[in-house]
């Protein structure tokens, strides 16, 4: 299945073609690598790293992603994403994916398709960068979840300005009323210009990669909570179907209890205008029952 969000034009020759802290299981960080078809890729990840084709017969290659062992994050090695130009022409970005990158040369398109097999759902997806671009390129970092092969939630974060050293980045997951997801795709990509005029150099450095937050998909199901408007800037209603004389918390993504509340009743309105952007967690306790539901406050 194609999915616009990741499909990948590119140029060549001038010519326009058309759990868990794993990120998939047995992922060590990026301090596995093995053979790719041009040079290596981390163990359980595909990338930019491809034969030229046409026609059957190999006439180049271009190898975007390379194991960088100078200055990682943490463990031996990093893993650095380079936009380059294929035999001496245009550039592609870096890209790296835990689906398949698939290339058609003769189409003059690319895609990433597939993904890991994963049913839980984390609400961020952290990670260090470093980021140089040529002139104004930006990376970015896209992450989606499907169910039954259809996209059910996700986030997205963009590099936007050159670092020098690590700096941190969290991307936000959202997911859609009542979903359930059964894999993931994942993807970083060292530009994302005109696909007529990337520029060669951008370079995306990636090390510390992990998820983080888990919403309990048990608690999820058959909820009868719900919060309105969600994403909010300032207040929420909160509707249950049944009542409930018990407890309001609201709770970070990183575990702290920011808000509290008696409730008593099936409806209330709660103030969260002083709260930092972010994603949250509603939980609403008695003695017989407990809701829960995901908020994201702008």
């Amino acid at each position: 299945m194609k999915l616009t969000t990741t499909i990948v034009a590119f140029a060549v020759a001038g010519t326009t073609f058309g759990q868990q802290a794993e990120i998939v299981n047995g992922f060590d960080g990026f301090e596995t690598w093995v053979n790719a078809e041009v040079g290596e890729l981390p163990q359980y990840w595909d990338g930019f790293n491809k034969n030229v084709e046409f026609n059957g017969t190999v006439v180049g290659t271009v190898e975007c992603v390379s194991k960088n062992a100078t200055d990682p994050y943490e463990g031996l090695f990093s893993a650095q994403l380079t936009s380059t130009s294929i035999m001496g022409g245009p550039a592609v970005p870096g890209i790296m994916t835990v689906g398949d990158f698939m290339v058609d040369w003769t189409a003059q398109d690319g895609d990433v398709v597939g993904g890991e097999t994963y049913t839980q759902m984390p609400m961020e997806l952290n990670g260090q960068f470093k980021y140089s671009p040529n002139g104004v390129d930006t990376g970015f970092v896209s992450v989606w979840f499907l169910e039954n092969g259809v996209e059910v939630g996700g986030g997205r974060f963009e590099f936007t300005e050159s670092t020098g050293g690590w700096n941190s980045f969290t991307v936000s997951i959202n997911y859609d009323q009542g979903a359930a997801p059964d894999s993931m795709n994942l993807m970083f990509s060292s530009s994302q210009s005109d696909p007529s005029a990337i520029p060669a150099g951008s370079v995306l450095e990636i090390d510390a990669i992990a998820f983080s937050a888990f919403v309990n998909l048990n608690e999820l199901e058959g909820n009868g909570l719900q919060c309105t408007p969600n994403p909010t800037t300032d207040f929420i209603s909160i509707a249950l179907k049944t009542p409930i004389q018990g407890q309001l918390k609201v709770v970070s993504v990183s575990g702290e209890e920011v808000l509290s509340a008696s409730m008593c009743g099936s409806t209330m309105d709660l103030d969260v205008s002083h709260l930092p952007s972010g994603s949250y967690l509603v939980t609403i306790s008695g003695e017989a029952s407990s809701y829960t539901e995901k908020i994201v406050i702008q």
